[in-house]
C-alpha cells in the first residue's frame, strides 16, 4: 500500500467519526462511535484519549493528529 493509499484509506476512518463535518474530532463524536461499537467508556477516559492525540491543545483532534497516531499504531 503506498503512502497516497494510507493516508486516504486513514482519512476515510477519520470521516467516519467526523459525522458533522467540522474537520474535527470533538468529545461528542468520540462518545458516539465508543457507543456504537458498544464500549463502555467513562468521559474522563474519552477526554484522556483527546488530550493524548490533541498536539495543538485545541480540545479537538484534527485530520493531521489523527493521521498521526494511526501511522503510529501502523508501525508500533
Amino acid at each position: 500500500m503506498s503512502d497516497k493509499d494510507s493516508r486516504e484509506d486513514i482519512l476515510k476512518v477519520f470521516n467516519l467519526f467526523d459525522d458533522d463535518n467540522t474537520g474535527k474530532i470533538s468529545h461528542r463524536n468520540l462518545k458516539r462511535v465508543a457507543h456504537e461499537l458498544g464500549e463502555t467508556m467513562t468521559d474522563a477516559e474519552l477526554l484522556e484519549m483527546i488530550e493524548r492525540a490533541d498536539t495543538d491543545n485545541d480540545g479537538e483532534i484534527n485530520f493531521e493528529e489523527f493521521y498521526s497516531i494511526m501511522v503510529k499504531k501502523q508501525f508500533a
